[in-house]
This record gives structure tokens, sequence and C-alpha cells, in this order.
């Protein structure tokens, strides 16, 4: 019975292996919205620009 035991937890044991890299899913949405952040940024630089330029004319 014991032996049994010891066998079982061998095998179990040796099933057991390094796990794989994790994947990288929400890399490239990342990357998106990190784009659309430096647009946004821009956008609102450029429209407070021509918001002020409007104003001084």
């Amino acid at each position: 019975m014991k032996s049994l035991f010891v066998i079982s937890l061998c095998v179990a044991l040796s099933a057991c292996g390094p796990s794989p890299a994790p994947h990288k899913i929400a890399e490239p949405q990342r990357e998106a919205l990190e784009k659309a952040k430096e647009v946004e940024g821009i956008v609102f630089k450029q429209a407070a620009e021509q918001a002020s330029a409007a104003e001084n004319n």
C-alpha cells in the first residue's frame, strides 16, 4: 500500500514541468491605447492653440 502511494506520487510529480511563458494577449491593445493617448494629447494641444489664435484675432 505504501509503495503504491510512493509510485503514484512519483508519477504525479514527474508530470509536472515548467510552466510555459504567458502569452501577451493584451499587448497589441495596450500599444494601441498608448498611441491613442499620444494622439489625444496632440489634438488637445492643437485645439488649445487654435482657440488661443481665434481669441487673439
